[in-house]
This record gives structure tokens, sequence and C-alpha cells, in this order.
């Protein structure tokens, strides 16, 4: 092992640089649901749980890192899909190594770290380099060596299976006509498309109504702060078996004031605030965290408490007082807003529903044909190229286009594209751009034998999702 760790060092160290997640595998066959005692476990590897605590944890990162304020249910869904799979596949490549003995201790963690280029200077290690970069990525020294430990766990396991191979020429081939390839489109918001849109006067009254971030209603919680007792010498295994017994009771819908008696907690009370987290009384005005906010708001008669974490401190929250009052008065800006959103909704809707038909012959054309106007022509050189419109991602997806294809791109804002034409560019041949395929080359054929080697380990350890958990979970964000 100490020899495969060395020859590790000089082979992967720069694929791993600054790996801080481990890559998603491919959805993982799941088993019967668990019995509803384990409310505390969203899932089990081989008699291994996977808990709670932990997928909230990285589901809120994961929704704070795209601004949950602005995150559609689409890609709600597939980060709940996307982290729990995260997890059982750490699970599983946990389980195996174990298996196998193939252990990371920290020394050896420590050297891979050291031998990072990004956090050398004049050629040594140097911890200002290093703290300079946890803090420019918001994350803390322990998060990172666990992610990249992890991360390092994972090629180990490849290692150690001889699962390294060598790339067919068909396959450089295939890399390089990827990095070639050059595209022109024609393209044209949707927004422009469909910009005569009506909304009828009851579509903004019923909007108005029914919505709440439109409503003055007014909410105030009781709440107890939990932290670990470090003046008691609370051990963190004591402290964090309590958080998971709360949090127990909390998914078993058990009530705010029946788990602060059980568990002897200091409860406050707030005052009164509006879905902005405004708190106002003579002497000043106070905003509270946006979690509590989001929390406070989505509590209801069947759903009576949560617990939250916030900076390393934990929350456990209920609902004290609801003062509704009359919606806010109808103004020009509310309408304008609430317009804007219906219009939205409806836009979103239509690129649905235009992406199911995208394959008819010509619909680019008669779909753009009145509004010429809008049109608009790009020609991107290389799958690498920057560009204000489209995102990196949506880049991608137009170079998946063949001559005259047409694809809808959605988003914050949705576009009709059409590849007016696709070709190949075979002036880029150069030092760099040959290092370029060859590092894509390696990295593409390494994923393809990682996706056979998912498939072996699917197969060896049984995953079971506990259900009930996962959907209490999921309906609270």
């Amino acid at each position: 092992m100490k020899h495969k760790l060395v020859a590790l060092s000089k082979s992967i160290l720069v694929k791993l640089l600054i790996v801080i997640i481990i890559a998603v595998f491919a959805l993982w066959g799941v088993g019967d649901m668990f019995s509803a005692g384990k409310t505390n476990v969203v899932a089990e590897v081989s008699g291994k749980n996977i808990y709670s605590e932990d997928y909230v944890n990285q589901l809120r990162n994961g929704l704070q890192s795209k601004n949950y304020q602005n995150v559609t249910d689409a890609i709600k869904d597939n980060l709940h899909i996307q982290i729990l799979n995260q997890l059982i596949a750490e699970k599983i490549f946990e389980i195996y190594a174990e298996e196998e003995k193939i252990i990371i201790n920290d020394k050896t963690l420590s050297n891979f770290i050291k031998n990072i280029p990004e956090f050398s200077k004049n050629g040594k290690f140097s911890r200002t380099e290093y703290e300079k970069y946890l803090l420019k990525n918001q994350i803390d020294s322990y998060s990172f060596e666990t992610s990249f430990k992890k991360s390092l766990l994972k090629k180990l396991i490849v290692e150690s299976q001889n699962l390294d191979s060598i790339s067919t020429s068909y396959h450089k081939t295939k890399v390089k006509n990827y990095f070639e390839k050059k595209i022109s489109i024609s393209y044209i918001n949707l927004e422009d498309l469909y910009e005569d849109i009506d909304i009828t006067e009851k579509e903004i009254l019923d909007y108005h109504k029914k919505n709440p971030s439109y409503s003055n209603e007014l909410r105030s919680i009781k709440y107890a702060i939990i932290n670990q007792n470090k003046e008691a010498n609370q051990s963190s295994d004591l402290f964090f078996k309590n958080i998971s017994d709360i949090e127990n009771q909390v998914l078993s819908n058990k009530n705010f004031d029946d788990i602060a008696t059980q568990f002897s907690l200091n409860v406050k009370k707030s005052g009164l605030f509006n879905k902005d987290g405004l708190i106002k009384n003579s002497l000043k005005t106070t905003v509270l965290d946006k979690s509590i906010v989001q929390k406070a708001f989505y509590l209801n008669d069947q759903i009576t408490s949560e617990l939250i974490e916030i900076k390393g401190s934990f929350y456990l929250i209920g609902i004290n007082e609801i003062v509704k009052k009359k919606p806010l008065t109808l103004n020009d800006k509310i309408k304008k807003n609430i317009i804007n959103k219906i219009k939205k909704k409806n836009i979103d809707s239509k690129a649905n529903s235009l992406s199911n038909k995208i394959k008819e012959e010509n619909i680019f054309n008669q779909l753009v044909s009145k509004k010429t106007k809008f049109v608009k022509q790009l020609e991107l050189k290389n799958r690498l190229e920057e560009n204000k419109t489209f995102s990196p991602n949506q880049i991608q997806e137009i170079f998946s286009l063949k001559k005259n294809e047409s694809l809808v791109l959605k988003g914050s804002k949705n576009y009709l594209i059409k590849a007016i034409d696709a070709s190949y560019d075979r002036t880029k041949s150069n030092d760099e751009m040959d290092k370029l395929y060859e590092r894509q080359v390696t990295i593409s054929f390494d994923e393809q034998i990682m996706q056979s080697f998912d498939k072996f380990l699917n197969n060896k350890y049984k995953v079971k999702i506990n259900q009930k958990v996962l959907d209490r979970i999921t309906n609270s964000f």
C-alpha cells in the first residue's frame, strides 16, 4: 500500500487538486422502506446508517449556495436526489474501504495536502496560502480535509482494483472532436417570443389573494438555543446524541412544548415579524436569520416544531402567535411584480411544452417567423468560450446540437436555439491544445471506468431508503 501511495501521489495529485465534493454516482438502486422507528435515519447501506442530520446539513448548504429564494422546484428536487446519492456513495466507499483495509491516516493526508501547489510559496507548503484558500471559499479546514480524504480514498480504492487503463485511439479522437467543434446558432429569448401574453385582472387578483408572500401576516416564535456546554465538559458524542434525540421527536411530529419540557430547554419568545424577518419595537428593529423566518412561516397545524442549525448553534422553534392582517393594498408596484411573476410562470410552462415539440420539423422557423426582429446570431468557436448570455452548462447543451437541430434552454431566462452550422476547426492543434486533449482523454476515460465500478459496488451492497423520513425532510424545504 505504501508503494501505491507514492505512485498515486505522482499520477493523480493534479487531478485531485482542491476536490472538496465527492462526485455523485449514477442513481443507486433502492430496497424496501425501513420500519417507522428509525426516525433519524434517511438511508441504510448494508446495515450502516445515513443520518438525517448529515442529509439536512448538506441540503441546507446546497440551497444556500444556489440562493434559496431563487431555487425552482425542479432544481430543489434534483438537489435532493443528488445529495442522497452522494451520501450513499460515500457510505458505500467507506464500507468497501473497511473491508479491503484501505486506510488513509492523518500523516498521509497531511502529506498530500502539503504537496498541493496552490498551497505552496517559494516551493514550500505555506500555512498562510492554505488559510487564504479556505477563507476565500468559505470552508473550514476540517470540512476541506474530510472531503479531500474521501476523494483520495475513492482513488485509492480504484488503484487497489487495478482499474487504471489506457484509452483507445477511438476515444482520443472522440475527445479531440469534442474540443475542436465550433457552432453557429440563431436564438431568441422566449420572453420576447411571448411578449404579448395578456394577464387578466382576475389572474392578478387571484394571485394576490392566494400568494402568502403578499400577505401582511405577522408571526412570533418560541425558541430554545441548544449549544454544547463546554464548561460542563459535555462531550461532543453526548451533545450530538442529544441533538439526534430531539430531531427524532421533531420528525415524529411532537409539538414544541412537549419537546422543550422533555429536554428541559430554556424557552424564549420573539416579537412579531413579517416574511422579511423584521421585528419592530420601541427601541430598535431586529432582522431575524432568514432560515428561522422560512421555517417559521412553514410551520402549521400539522408541523408544529423545527430544528435548525445556524453557525454551529441549534435552534428548536415553534409558533407562539399568528396575526393575520388584510392583504397588502394592490398598488402599482405590487401589481407589476405579480404580472412579471405570472408571465414568468407562463413562459416556463410554454418552455416545457415547447421542449416536448422541439423535434417537429421547422418548429424554430414557425415560431419566430413573426418575431424576426428578436432573433440573434452567435458563433461559438469552442466549448470553453465565455459568453454573457449563456452559462457554461448552457454552452455545453448548445454544443450537443447538430446542424439544423433545435432545443430549448431553460433557466432564469428561457431561450429557443437553432444550430445554423456545426463543424470542426482542425487548425487548433498546438502544444497547449494537445495537452488539453490528453488531460481530457484521461479524465473522461477514468469516468467511464468508474461508472463500471459503481455498478459493481451497487450490486455488492444493499441500499434501503427510509421514505417517510426523506419525505418529511423534503417537504420542510
